[in-house]
């Protein structure tokens, strides 16, 4: 099996527990645990799209500058720079870079599109209309690999331009130079290690490391002199292999609404052309890019540019440098082959599932909201992946809303002091028990005003004036009651709450006492609150707030005293 493993990790302090990662991965390989997000490397595809997405940076993938930086102090060191460079380094900064990269150490500087030249000759050796899926994107190639093995009968049998570059350099300046693959591909970084073509590319830079080199280094491209690749009068069209419909075009294939071609880009469209049957897929070439818009929008690139800007830039590039001077001489063999590599996925039950829905209220299917809030499409994948291992009954954002509304609602209902809420008409919508018992009522007066009950002028005095807590004394039905009231500004409503002190006299000593005992009371059940909370506050705030705010209040008006 390739190599996958360790390239891309997740650095566990700044996961933060958004599920950000498990929404955008196109192939669910990463999984939760103790709430922390892991990448399954089996299931990985290296596209690169959570390192992308992460908003924590939490998604790393490994670097190998130092590894460069050794090749170049002992070796000599070729560059072979992908041809989405000019996308990146536009403009003037094209004619500069291989000048910087000379003066970072590289003895020969060239362009991967020879490589690509190389692959589109002899997939055009396959035949004249270029059958089959092209096999440039490494990420294409996994993902076919390991999830669409039915594929691989229309794969190309030919190795990726960066394999092809590193044998044809090899060939022509000899195995004692170590070639290094600049690019913006993370998946390269694998595609090098594999068993098959050990000894062809000895390190794989992304762009983004390169530019953390050149700063390092203290190389300024705009400061180097304009200079030429060693290898430019081989290129030509090649230069636009970065782009959709790039192979065809070096091949000089036009491309036009009637022809049988198709050449893609992006997860989603890449997954829905292999969604079908090998023997349903009409057009005789298929060129596929996994990140969309191509190379030019790789997860190894850092650019304030937006990707349409780096499109005109390498399309100008190009433009300028499409002619061919030589034509290649080589023999190297830029065959390969692939590896039925399916991912096995364990079945789950119907019952299994079931036990999940009931594990998270979703007994009934109304309750089966797929909102995709904990990452996955639908609450039936994501079922499936909590009995396979890959994710928690806690992600369900739903499910922990409803369990912290029915903790707040406890916190309420046990408390031992009469709590009401009312409405901006200071009518009344909820009681607790304890009001019930205080004040000999039912459920059958919420709707009615509180001065039903109660005298309103402390209700009355909150709405209309900007004082927040008001406190009193309060005779009613014989029985005397501490009342505090106050506002939740954020719900235009206003809170009641009444403590028995009929039987205290209220000396200095004894109402400390009362204050000390009602304290102790609410920070039981505020700890009881928050055993849960601290799981779900990151993202049920507001589910959450109301309840908080009744217990915190309470709090604060007693220890203030």
């Amino acid at each position: 099996m390739p190599h996958t493993k360790n390239i891309i990790t997740t650095l566990e302090a700044r996961c933060k527990d958004c599920y950000r990662c498990v929404r955008v991965c196109p192939v669910k390989a990463i999984g939760i645990k103790d709430n922390q997000a892991y990448i399954d490397d089996e299931k990985c595809i290296l596209c690169g799209t959570c390192v992308r997405e992460c908003p924590q940076n939490a998604k790393v993938y490994r670097k190998d500058s130092e590894k460069v930086l050794e090749m170049l102090d002992t070796y000599k060191t070729i560059a072979s720079v992908a041809p989405s460079f000019s996308a990146v380094y536009g403009g003037a900064l094209a004619k500069r870079l291989p000048s910087a990269l000379r003066k970072l150490g590289f003895s020969y500087v060239s362009e991967t599109s020879e490589g690509a030249q190389k692959v589109t000759a002899e997939a055009l050796k396959l035949g004249d209309n270029l059958g089959g899926i092209a096999s440039a994107c490494p990420v294409v190639v996994n993902y076919i690999e390991k999830y669409k093995p039915e594929h691989l009968v229309n794969l190309m049998p030919l190795a990726s331009p960066m394999i092809a570059h590193g044998k044809l350099l090899k060939e022509r300046l000899g195995d004692k130079y170590k070639v290094v693959f600049i690019g913006p591909c993370i998946a390269k970084k694998a595609e090098a290690e594999y068993e098959k073509y050990q000894g062809v590319i000895d390190a794989v830079l992304t762009f983004s490391e390169l530019d953390e080199m050149f700063l390092e280094q203290n190389i300024v491209i705009n400061k180097c002199p304009e200079s030429n690749f060693d290898n430019a009068d081989y290129i030509g069209h090649a230069k636009l292999f970065a782009l959709p419909g790039g192979m065809l075009k070096t091949a000089n294939r036009d491309i036009d609404i009637g022809s049988k071609v198709i050449h893609t880009s992006g997860p989603d469209n890449v997954k829905e052309i292999f969604a079908n049957p090998v023997n349903e897929l009409s057009p005789e070439t298929i060129e596929p890019l996994f990140c969309l818009e191509g190379c030019i929008n790789g997860p190894g690139i850092e650019s304030d540019k937006n990707i349409f800007k780096r499109r005109a830039d390498l399309l100008r590039y190009a433009a300028s440098h499409s002619e061919v001077s030589k034509v290649i001489d080589s023999k190297v063999n830029v065959s390969t082959n692939y590896k039925n590599q399916l991912i096995y996925e364990a079945p789950v039950t119907e019952d299994q599932i079931l036990a999940i829905y009931s594990q998270t209220g979703k007994s009934r299917a109304e309750m089966r909201l797929d909102c995709g809030a904990c990452g996955y499409n639908t609450c039936l994948d994501q079922a499936k992946a909590v009995v396979r291992g890959l994710a928690q009954t806690t992600m369900c954002m739903p499910h922990m809303r409803r369990l912290a509304e029915s903790r707040t609602d406890k916190i309420i209902t046990n408390s031992p002091n009469g709590i009401v809420i009312l409405d901006e008409n200071l009518e009344i919508l909820a009681i607790n028990p304890s009001f019930k018992e205080y004040f000999s009522c039912n459920d059958s007066i919420i709707g009615r005003h509180i001065s039903y009950l109660v005298d309103a002028d402390g209700y009355e005095r909150l709405l209309t004036s900007d004082e927040n807590k008001i406190e009193s004394v309060i005779n009613v039905y014989g029985k005397k009651f501490h009342q505090l009231l106050y506002k939740l500004p954020t719900e235009t409503q206003f809170v009641g709450t009444y403590i028995d002190i009929t039987s205290i006299q209220l000396t200095q000593k004894k109402l400390a006492n009362v204050q000390q005992q009602t304290v102790k009371q609410a920070q039981e059940l505020l700890e009881h609150q928050i055993e849960m909370s601290l799981e779900i506050a990151k993202f049920l705030g507001e589910s959450t707030a109301k309840g908080e705010e009744l217990v915190e209040r309470l709090l604060k008006v007693y220890e203030q005293e």
